[in-house]
């Protein structure tokens, strides 16, 4: 679901994370949502919170809570898609 134009090309990431490359040919990678970065690894986070990092949700993502204490991510500007269920909000295209 991620575009050749947003595909990492350059950068290498941790298995459990997403990364997305910018317009500007910036490359960023996250942990997927209810994984955590403990030493440059993304691994389960048993207690997943919005208060911690937003909850792995883009920074510009409204994070909530589902019944089954999963995160969930929003993205809220116009035209903007989730990527990785919400960890980016950008366009697919």
């Amino acid at each position: 679901n991620i575009s050749a134009k947003h595909a990492c090309t350059e950068t290498k990431y941790p298995e459990n994370a997403g990364c997305y490359r910018y317009e500007d040919g910036k490359e960023v990678w996250r942990c997927l949502l209810n994984y955590k970065l403990v030493d440059g690894e993304c691994v389960e986070d048993e207690e997943p919170s919005c208060k911690v990092n937003n909850g792995g949700c883009a920074p510009e993502a409204n994070c909530t809570k589902g019944d089954d204490n999963k995160i969930v991510c929003a993205c809220n500007a116009p035209y903007s898609e989730p990527i990785f269920e919400g960890v980016f909000c950008g366009s697919s295209s």
